[in-house]
């Protein structure tokens, strides 16, 4: 894979993000202001060996984003608190909450706070401590609250596609109040184009300085059937390669590909996805305190089924059953000869939303997992249970 300098990479960001000149074309407006909670119940049974975790949490989430000043400038911000309400057996572990001398903790940071100028009518840039949400550098919000970066972000539009490029020394997790370097700083470019035909292209390469480059394909098409139906291929493929000392394991080359054909019709979409790993374990975060995750079918509640030489099948089914109640069933398998071992992992994941009165936006879901290996004390049960209220 072939390396480029911080310095060609700033380039590359500032080439792909630039367009015309012309004054931001923005009406004035007011500011926003969001608060909203979530409870969070996490159950995890290992079914022998480690200890179990459970953990019970209230979290209190509050954005603020300014209105726009000189026509140009947005100021964002967001606190994150999390209340402690019940850690039993190893609840510190769960994520959830701030794992402090073998206990878990409530927390409370400033988990946002960026400045937002647009540069022109279609580029802007953003600078500060924010929850990003790009193929290779994502932020977690899978417990009580969501991981953050520090980051500078340039973005914009050219010719109808969406291109972006990033810079990022810092990042806190979940349940962190500190942002944390990274082994190496981050520089990343990517960008997507939506045909009109049903084909989408998505494609991001970064590489964190003396440590890893990761790279990042996504081609998806949907196929209109006709009679409320249609067909969705959809492929990923990644690849990574250590990049320097600070790595560890100079000589770490790894690929992840993945390709899905979903089914829709009606309220029901079938699932079939397949995925493969190279030959060693495919590493997708960028270290420290990264919480970056997979973008892929195969990435599920507990496994990323991202192990050396893994082969990993999934059979999924979604089904809306009325405007506030959906469900979801998946079995994921994945086997690999480099540790000779199996694992299977079910999902069940079913919410409610209400549409009308008092609580609407009011929504409660639970998420329920069962692991099955042949590896020693492998086997899990897990469910958490996550009501969210936006007010």
């Amino acid at each position: 894979m072939a390396k480029l300098s911080k310095n060609l990479l700033t380039a590359s960001i500032i080439a792909a993000t630039a367009s015309t000149m012309a004054p931001a074309a923005f009406a004035a407006d007011e500011a926003e202001l969001n608060v909203s909670t979530r409870t969070l119940y996490f159950n995890r049974d290992f079914r022998e060996g480690a200890t179990d975790r459970i953990s019970l949490s209230q979290a209190l989430r509050i954005d603020y984003v300014s209105p726009t000043f000189a026509d140009r400038v947005k100021v964002g911000a967001s606190l994150f608190g999390n209340l402690k309400l019940d850690e039993r057996k190893a609840g510190e572990s769960t994520g959830a909450l701030r794992n402090k001398n073998g206990e878990g903790e409530s927390y409370g940071k400033l988990g946002q706070l960026y400045v937002d100028v647009a540069l022109t009518e279609n580029a802007s840039l953003r600078a500060g401590r924010m929850v990003l949400g790009t193929p290779l550098l994502n932020d977690s919000d899978s417990r009580a609250t969501p991981s953050s970066t520090q980051a500078v972000v340039l973005q914009g539009s050219v010719g109808g596609a969406d291109l972006y490029g990033i810079y990022s020394d810092r990042a806190s997790a979940k349940t962190d109040s500190s942002f944390d370097k990274y082994p190496g700083d981050i520089t990343l470019v990517g960008g997507s184009y939506g045909f009109d035909n049903g084909l989408s292209l998505n494609a991001a390469y970064g590489v964190a300085e003396d440590y890893l480059s990761q790279v990042y394909l996504n081609a998806s098409y949907t196929f209109d059937l006709g009679n409320d139906s249609s067909l969705l291929i959809d492929g990923y493929h990644y690849a990574g390669e250590a990049e320097g000392s600070l790595f560890g394991n100079a000589n770490y080359d790894s690929t992840l590909s993945n390709v899905a054909a979903r089914y829709s019709v009606g309220n029901l979409a079938l699932t079939a996805s397949y995925q493969t790993i190279g030959d060693e374990d495919y590493v997708h975060t960028w270290g420290g305190s990264d919480d970056n995750g997979l973008m892929t079918w195969n990435s599920v509640q507990i496994n990323d089924f991202n192990r050396a030489d893994e082969d990993s099948w999934q059979l999924r089914a979604d089904y809306k059953f009325s405007p506030s109640l959906k469900g979801m069933i998946r079995h994921t398998s994945g086997e690999t000869d480099a540790a000779n071992s199996e694992v299977a992992e079910t999902n069940v994941d079913v919410t409610y939303a209400l549409q009308t009165g008092v609580l609407k936006g009011a929504s409660v879901r639970v998420r329920y997992a069962h692991v099955a290996t042949d590896a020693a004390g492998g086997d899990i049960d897990e469910v958490r249970v996550i009501a969210n209220y936006a007010f």
